[in-house]
């Protein structure tokens, strides 16, 4: 059962996913070695933790040039005196951290908010907790002309909404198949009144929790 909540602001509701740390394998924090050969033959061995070699691989391809030429600019920028392997470390995580930076201004819950607003079908975006958090004013107009009670704030507060595919299950599917969309059944009952329909659901663009936005083709 999804509930909407009258009177809140669901922006400001959203609790923060509870994140797991992750393992590490003894693998991971061992330093390997790898002889870097520059422009010009210049020979360097350089001892980095995987998880650093990854990231200077992303580096190198995002910035169109080989791990080698990285290196090679990275030693160049190099204080006197100083650690390559650690500035290298540094480089490679602050690079991590500046795109993680932009992917979460992307997927910020104000920016679906935005697109739930700019859809110009009735939509919402459901939480994994059965909750409504967002809806846009289609939504509300589909509402009122299907279940005329009154005002926004006595329509919502006796609302009830159920899809017929479980949430956790929708979730679980939409994972599994990325850029596909789920298409269910929805009712929505108010009181003695009740109205069906077909909802497109798909996996919400963003960090904060795993949410659904909720497109709804035919009522």
């Amino acid at each position: 059962m999804l509930i909407v909540k009258p009177g809140s602001n669901p922006l400001s509701e959203l609790e923060p996913i509870d994140e797991p740390l992750p393992a590490i394998g003894a693998d991971e924090i061992e330093p390997r070695f790898r002889a870097v050969v520059g422009r010009g033959g210049e020979r360097r061995g350089i001892r980095l933790e995987r998880i650093y070699w990854d990231g200077l691989g992303r580096m190198s391809s995002a910035g169109k040039m080989s791990t080698a030429d990285l290196v090679h600019y990275t030693a160049s920028q190099m204080p006197e005196p100083g650690n390559l392997a650690s500035l290298l470390r540094v480089l490679s995580f602050k690079w991590a951290l500046r795109r993680l930076d932009t992917v979460e201004d992307a997927s910020s819950l104000a920016n679906v908010n935005a697109i739930i607003q700019a859809s110009p079908s009735p939509t919402i975006l459901l939480t994994q907790e059965k909750k409504i958090q967002l809806f846009n004013d289609p939504f509300l107009t589909m509402l009122r002309q299907r279940l005329p009670l009154g005002d926004t704030a006595q329509l919502t507060k006796s609302l009830r909404f159920s899809i017929d595919t479980q949430i956790d299950e929708a979730i679980a599917t939409l994972y599994r198949n990325r850029g596909k969309t789920l298409n269910t059944g929805f009712t929505i009952a108010v009181g003695s009144q009740s109205m069906k329909g077909q909802i497109n659901l798909a996996l919400a663009p963003t960090h904060e929790k795993s949410m659904l936005i909720g497109y709804i083709s035919r009522y």
